[in-house]
């Protein structure tokens, strides 16, 4: 008789466990319903359980799910949608939730007509639970990681074992030539703007070109030379200017010397300003 008396003392503890933890649960998804919602409070969860409504069926169950918790939280008199809130998480795909707000349905809706149908569906849920966690392999503890190897050194590539094309930093020479060019180019623009004021005051003077004096005629052309002149030095300065600063830009760079295909030899190019008389530009000079 006392074996029997404990055992049952241990089965209904067990029992009692099994309650209490199912009431915890209950209680943690939905607080008790002890508030009698007001009239703004019954409007405020129309609108989150038809805002709830449109996110439901455009297929996004767990904003659905919020707000339909929302209308809930607001009025806990509207048990129908606990309903509604456990399909959500069925689709949803979280099982255990639906469970529990099927529970709360009928705890809290005993009278339902639709209790039967309440009854096999939490049924269902609890095989399909069961079911899961049977399934679900046990995950072995994974052994400690074993230190990898070394991965073996790859041989040096012919790009690699090749000397780099220069050590050499690049030459401040290229800027002089530059800012050279610059200062003509400039010095252009000043000869050009005095010939064209020249040649302004002589057709001031003398419009129509006819019967000039000879100070006049002399002072015209003297602006049109000073014009041309001008036009040289703007242009001669432009492209010394654009010279020295290739000349800066290319040198010292990889693409100075470049191994020609199953050969030894290197292949070597500069390019440096040239400047002559009557003549300005860019001469290119190599080395094979």
């Amino acid at each position: 008789m006392r074996g029997s008396y404990g055992g049952c003392l241990v089965a209904g503890a067990i029992l009692f466990a099994a309650t209490g933890a199912r009431a915890a649960e209950t209680k943690l998804s939905f607080p008790p319903c002890t508030t009698t919602p007001t009239d703004a409070d019954r409007k405020a969860a129309q609108g989150a359980f038809q805002a709830g409504h449109g996110s439901f069926n455009e297929g996004d169950y767990p904003t659905a799910i919020t707000y339909w918790r929302d209308a809930y939280r607001r009025d806990c008199t509207a048990h129908l949608l606990l309903v509604n809130l456990a399909r959500a998480y069925e689709l949803k795909g979280d099982r255990a939730e639906a469970l529990v707000t099927l529970e709360t349905y009928l705890e809290r809706k005993p009278d339902a007509s639709d209790a039967e149908q309440i009854r096999r569906r939490i049924d269902n849920l609890k095989q399909q639970i069961a079911a899961e966690k049977a399934s679900t392999p046990v995950t072995p503890e994974p052994a400690p990681p074993v230190a990898p190897a070394p991965p073996p050194t790859p041989p040096p590539s012919p790009a690699e074992t090749q000397p780099a094309s220069t050590g050499k930093s690049r030459s401040a020479v290229p800027l002089f030539v530059a800012g050279a060019g610059g200062v003509v180019a400039v010095i252009g623009l000043a000869v050009i703007g005095g010939g064209a004021s020249k040649v302004a005051d002589a057709e001031k003077a003398c419009p129509d070109r006819q019967k000039c004096t000879p100070e006049v005629a002399d002072q015209g052309n003297q602006g049109r030379n000073q014009e041309k002149t001008g036009g040289f030095l703007l242009g001669t300065g432009l492209v010394v200017g654009a010279g020295g600063l290739i000349w800066y830009l290319v040198q010292g760079s990889p693409s100075q010397a470049t191994a020609l295909p199953n050969s030894g030899t290197r292949k070597h190019a500069d390019i440096v300003p040239a400047i002559g008389a009557g003549f300005a530009g860019v001469a290119v000079s190599g080395r094979f």
